[in-house]
């Protein structure tokens, strides 16, 4: 009887009866939204207008505030620190606009111009090089069936383009929204970096007293590994992006700028980044000369390399924790399920529900002990 009154205490006792019936109301629930979902639509979009800046501006936090904190210790108010990083980002803006965006509009227009005889040209000599082999027919299929898909991806992506801009309301709606979002983050980003404490407080405020410490306990885990994360990985980026950018000047490889900004923007999605990024580069190099190819082939060793064993490490440490198969696993659910903002945003979403989770099962072993650990020894 004891025993069955012990376990009984465990599960909940009459607050897993309460528990079930609040399951039973929020399924419910969820099934009367689902039949009058369309009185929530402005409420939908509402939420999803503002979700693109708050993430920019969450992600523009992470990235600044230590710049800011380190200011504010050298007698720097926070307000100034903000505003004199603002007029920096916008003069760094300014620089890249008028130096760095003509070379990349030109070699861009020569890219998508040239891509389509660069392919053909490529299929031509594997052609004449698989001509004499056994598996020809195979070998002659499969580079058909490839040299189709990668010859039409500029001109799929000029063809979706045209076909989106037929549509006056798509172009209002899509500008709009831009709009929108490059107007309000900064704002957003301007009080976070402000006022981020006075935040951080008032959300505190709001959980209930005796909640309150393992919510902080939750909260500053969050903080700490997604914002070292989000942090970590675009100057990794960008260290990546630079450090390709003076590899392929120094080997020659023609649309330098273009490629290494493809590599700079894939970088930031782990594992797959890199093998996406090489693509472009390969076919360039392949088209140029074979020598090209091992020229290309060295600068990428040595640059995965340092991105391995040198930047990564010294940048991020070991913020996560995350095994690769891991984080391979997450990239292809969450891509599945979001698209390319899963395969960006994928790994900070897990290590939210990781903390989350990891805190949850602390709480359940402790939950156990109190109830059986004396028994049959703690968990």
């Amino acid at each position: 009887m004891n025993d069955n009154t012990r376990y009984r205490k465990f599960i909940g006792g009459n607050n897993l009866v309460f528990t079930l019936i609040v399951l039973i109301l929020l399924g419910t629930l969820i099934f009367l939204y689902s039949k009058i979902s369309f009185i929530f639509r402005p409420f939908i979009v509402i939420i999803s207008t503002i979700v693109s800046p708050v993430i920019l501006a969450i992600i523009a936090y992470y990235l600044f505030n230590p710049l800011i904190n380190w200011l504010e210790k050298h007698k720097v108010k926070r307000v100034w620190g903000i505003i004199l990083l603002g007029l920096l980002i916008v003069a760094l803006i300014t620089g890249l606009i008028v130096l760095i965006i003509p070379v990349i509009q030109e070699q861009s227009i020569s890219f998508v111009r040239d891509f389509p005889g660069y392919v053909d040209k490529l299929s031509n000599s594997f052609n004449q090089w698989s001509s004499n082999s056994m598996f020809k027919t195979t070998i002659y299929s499969a580079a058909t069936w490839f040299n189709g898909l990668i010859r039409d991806v500029p001109s799929s992506i000029v063809n979706n383009l045209k076909t989106t801009t037929e549509s006056l309301s798509t172009i209002v709606t899509t500008l709009s929204s831009v709009v929108t979002t490059l107007v309000i983050f900064p704002i957003m980003a301007f009080f976070l970096l402000k006022d981020d404490k006075r935040f951080i407080q008032h959300t505190i405020t709001i959980v209930p007293p005796k909640y309150r410490r393992d919510f902080i306990t939750v909260f500053a885990t969050i903080n700490d590994q997604v914002g070292t994360y989000i942090k970590g990985q675009l100057i990794v980026s960008i260290v990546v992006g630079i450090l390709t950018y003076i590899g392929f000047i120094i080997i020659g490889l023609n649309y330098a700028v273009i490629l290494a900004l493809v590599v700079a923007v894939t970088c930031i999605i782990p594992f797959i980044g890199p093998a996406i990024a090489i693509i472009p580069a390969l076919i360039i190099a392949l088209i140029a000369s074979p020598f090209m190819v091992v020229k290309l082939c060295v600068v990428w060793i040595v640059v995965q390399t340092l991105h391995g064993n040198v930047v990564a490490p010294t940048i991020m440490g070991k913020s996560l924790k995350v095994h690769p198969l891991t984080i391979i696993i997450v990239l292809v659910v969450m891509g599945g399920l979001l698209g390319v903002v899963g395969l960006i945003l994928g790994i900070p979403i897990y290590a939210i529900i990781k903390v989350i989770v990891s805190f949850a099962f602390q709480k359940f072993k402790m939950h156990y002990n109190k109830y059986f650990g004396e028994d049959a020894g703690e968990y």
